[in-house]
């Protein structure tokens, strides 16, 4: 019970960090970014890197970046 607390805590401490980080970068260049988790670990990826990565087959061919946005903890926009 323990180890799940402290999992739990871990991970809403990395999720927090990355949105903040997803919103820095979306500020800084401008782009769209997510937070997605990968093997248990939220990560910030830009949405023109999600569209690289689909172009050079890292996924499976179902996955959109529709597919992408929906997958995701949270999004960050630019400021306009």
């Amino acid at each position: 019970m323990v180890k799940k607390y402290f999992k739990a805590l871990l991970f809403d401490w990395r999720k927090k960090r990355a949105i903040k980080k997803a919103k820095k970068d979306a500020k800084l260049y401008g782009k769209k970014f997510l937070v997605l988790v990968f093997k248990g670990k939220p990560i910030v990826v830009s949405m023109q890197g999600i569209k690289q990565m689909i172009r050079a087959k890292r996924f499976s061919k179902d996955f959109t970046p529709d597919v992408a946005c929906k997958l995701a903890i949270y999004i960050a926009y630019p400021k306009q």
